[in-house]
């Protein structure tokens, strides 16, 4: 059985159904696909690591969120910016635009959206000096409330079996949703290249709501292979075969169709270090995975829009409009 933890956040009402102080508007899930998955060694977290959750938890900066923006509004906006490791070895680093994940935040805090949506992938390896330099890097840099997807490189070994204990120490569960002015957000795992049956009905349950919702996980399901697009050039692609893992099959056929059947408004998904959209089954998909992370240069069935990118993302009653926003200046809505 699934073990729910329930977290209330704050003592202040929100209208609109988004706050009470009997039901949390934080919801975390802890399902047994997160006991971490061993092998060799299991990593360690040192006390500052676990002290760091006071202030860059999910349980945290949903309560500087409720602090920053006590007020219910009828429309918002918030970011979303995906992939921004530099790379695990040197060659890699090559491609990875200098400074963009810090220009690109500073752009963000600009712009004051309420809240950031980070879809993972923010250490190039899940150890110790990785995660103390990027805490530190938020410490530095960011004020907004910012909530994290965990991605693959967030795990102690970026493929394959793998233990997830700094990003539990540091932020919690990877499963949880917030609800905001109408809306449910929703953070799916998908770091092990899996969505298990358990974390399904579970995302079955939180899309059951009369909120509009949208979907933010880091790897991208493989039914999307050969659907998605560059928006400027109008051409399918696939990494397959391109980049080692780059989708996720088990549990992928069954995601689709609660997506499908519950009228999600958007999926947000890293991995895959470029920009494109897909409209499946009427659910509308955003790769966004330009943090900051390496922009290989791949052939040309890969994506054309490899730029590092962040998006800005306007939030009503009406539904959700996207602006992409790429570092060089360059700007354009995303159209569907």
């Amino acid at each position: 059985m699934r073990i729910a933890l329930l977290i209330l956040i704050a003592a202040q009402a929100h209208a609109a159904g988004t706050f009470s102080t009997t039901v949390p508007n934080l919801k975390l899930l802890r399902p047994k696909t997160e006991i971490p998955e061993i092998q060799g060694k299991e990593v360690q977290v040192p006390e500052d690591l676990r002290k760091a959750k006071d202030t860059w938890g999910t349980q945290a900066q949903s309560a500087l969120l409720d602090k920053l923006q006590p007020t219910p509004k009828t429309s918002f906006r918030f970011a979303v910016i995906g992939d921004v490791e530099p790379g695990r070895f040197p060659w890699q680093r090559v491609f990875a635009p200098k400074g963009a994940f810090k220009k690109q935040i500073d752009a963000i805090h600009a712009a004051s959206p309420d809240f950031i949506v980070q879809l993972g992938d923010f250490v190039s390896k899940g150890i110790v000096k990785n995660y103390r330099a990027y805490v530190q890097f938020l410490a530095d840099n960011v004020s907004l409330p910012m909530f994290h997807v965990i991605g693959n490189h967030d795990r102690s070994k970026p493929n394959g079996k793998a233990d997830k204990n700094l990003y539990h120490a540091v932020f919690g569960p990877g499963d949880f949703y917030r609800d905001y002015n109408g809306w449910r957000i929703v953070s799916l795992d998908s770091s092990n290249y899996a969505v298990s049956d358990e974390q399904l009905s579970w995302l079955d349950e939180v899309l059951d709501t009369e909120l509009k919702t949208i979907v933010a996980t880091h790897i991208v399901p493989s039914y999307l292979k050969k659907k998605l697009h560059s928006i400027d050039v109008g051409e399918g692609f696939t990494a397959q075969g391109l980049i080692p893992k780059a989708y996720f099959e088990t549990g992928a056929t069954r995601f689709g169709s609660i997506l499908a059947a519950r009228g999600v408004e958007r999926v947000y998904m890293g991995h895959i270090h470029a920009f494109g959209v897909a409209n499946v089954n009427g659910v509308k998909y955003v790769l966004t995975a330009g943090g900051g992370s390496p922009l290989y240069p791949l052939p040309g069935s890969y994506p054309k829009r490899k730029k590092a990118h962040y998006l800005l993302v306007e939030a009503t009653s009406a539904g959700l409009t996207e602006t992409v926003y790429e570092l060089d200046g360059t700007t354009y809505p995303i159209t569907w």
